[in-house]
């Protein structure tokens, strides 16, 4: 079985599936076989990949309720790529739950501001507490400040902020109108771009957390 990556967050519009796009494309150029699914109803990383511009599938993995969840989980373990990566739904339903219980390192994206700080605190604290519930060791957390504006106090502060959740924090990934405009054509970021460095020292982050070789 593959290693398996959460992308939660209870907080929307914090970059999430902006980052499980550009994640897995950097697996991808690395050579590692890559399935992104897509748990989120709103089905935003389905649609990115709907012009088939991706070098990576995309596919709707949802969970309408908790009675589903094992059939859910077996599908999610059961993929022969080697990262799964999940983006999960930003409401504590069912399918972010489930996230929590199949993945072995979850990425919480986080922006600058005060909402997106208690969002990811949020999200945090529900992991700690399905640890202490489950008495399982994992998942693993990494906080990855997201959408980050440099030229605002607030933005040149994001990592030591985010620090304060007692969690390893991730290089950040600069808030750019490129980035945006990549996923508007159904691409990630240029492999040449300032911001394909930020999502490769982020993968680096993440290879580290899982134990994989870079």
């Amino acid at each position: 079985m593959g290693k398996i990556i959460g992308l939660v967050q209870s907080k929307g519009g914090v970059g999430k599936t902006t980052t499980a796009v550009n994640l897995a494309a950097e697996l991808v150029r690395r050579g590692h076989t890559v399935a992104l699914l897509d748990a989120d109803p709103a089905g935003h990383a389905a649609a990115i990949a709907e012009d088939g511009r991706l070098a990576f599938s995309v596919t709707s993995h949802l969970l309408e309720d908790g009675n589903g969840a094992a059939a859910w989980a077996k599908t999610v373990r059961g993929n022969t790529a080697e990262f799964v990566v999940i983006d999960a739904p930003g409401s504590m339903g069912a399918a972010y739950g489930a996230t929590l219980a199949v993945a072995d390192l979850v990425c919480v994206p986080s922006g600058s501001t005060v909402l997106d700080i208690r969002g990811a605190a949020e999200t945090v604290r529900v992991i700690r507490q399905h640890r202490r519930e489950t008495k399982a060791v994992g998942p693993d957390i990494l906080v990855v400040p997201s959408r980050i504006d440099k030229r605002t106090s607030a933005g040149r502060d994001a990592v030591a902020t985010l620090a304060a959740l007692t969690e390893p924090v991730a290089p950040p990934i600069t808030y750019r109108a490129a980035v945006a405009d990549s996923l508007a054509t159904g691409e990630a970021v240029p492999t040449d771009s300032p911001s394909a460095v930020e999502f490769a020292a982020l993968t680096d982050a993440i290879l580290t957390r899982l134990g994989v070789m870079a």
